[in-house]
Formats: structure tokens, sequence, C-alpha cells
């Protein structure tokens, strides 16, 4: 008898990008693509999912407000971020709110990625978001 994965959904407008991150997690995750905040919020409504990773810089609407409109209605999806730079205001309000549970600045590698993930999940079920002192600390820089 097969185990279910997991279901990951990977936010993200650049094609490359979702690639990448599909192949990092092929192995332990059914992974689920989205190039649009529209078509994740349309997927979510479609599946559970344990975890989605986004895009901080997209048209339209920013990764923090994808996720907060995630943490609204999906409370207990864990929720990382991947954006270019370390010290967006817009990141920090989130972080601030509870609405992240890791983020990881690009350019990433696999193993770094998948680590923050894994730290992100841990955090998640000890019911903490990145907004404690001690996880601030641990934000993955690559």
């Amino acid at each position: 008898m097969t185990v279910a994965k997991p279901r990951l959904l990977i936010v993200d407008d650049e094609p490359d990008m979702l690639d990448f991150l599909e192949r990092v997690f092929r192995m332990d995750y059914e992974v689920i693509r989205a190039s649009s905040a529209e078509e994740a919020l349309n997927e979510l409504g479609k599946a559970k999912f344990a975890l989605v990773i986004t895009d901080q810089k997209m048209p339209q609407i920013t990764g923090v407000e994808l996720l907060e409109r995630i943490g609204e209605r999906y409370p207990f999806l864990v929720k990382v971020l991947l954006s270019g730079f370390t010290e967006v205001p817009e990141i920090q309000r989130a972080v601030d709110r509870g609405g992240i549970h890791n983020y990881v600045v690009k350019p990433v590698d696999s193993e770094k990625l998948r680590a923050a993930v894994t730290e992100a999940i841990e955090r998640h079920g000890r019911g903490r978001a990145l907004s404690d002192s001690a996880a601030r600390r641990t934000k993955v820089d690559s």
C-alpha cells in the first residue's frame, strides 16, 4: 500500500523557478504549480495542501499579500516565502503578524531550500510562526 504524499503548492510567475522548485520537492511531495496568485487561490479551493511556497515579487499581488489571504482561509497551511531581498518592510510586517513560517533569500540552492521548508514545517507543528524572536534569527540566507 502506498502512502499519499503531502501536497505542495508552488507559486511563481517565472517558469524556470517553478521547474526548479518542482525538481527540488517532487520526491517528497505531490507538487502543484501556479503561475499567479489567482491560480494559487483557485488550486487551494480544489484540494487540501500541506505547504505553500511563493515568490515575493509577482505581478498584481505580492507573495506576502498572497500568504496573508491564504492564512485567513487556511490557517493550518505551512507558508514559506522566497524573496530576492532581505529587508523588505512588507516581509517584516508579515513576520511580525505571524503570517509566514519561514522565508528564504534567493538565489538559493536546493539543500538550503529543503532545510528551510523542514524548519517551517517543524515551527508550524509547534504552533509558532516566524515572529518568535528565536525563529527570526534563523531565517535562511544563501
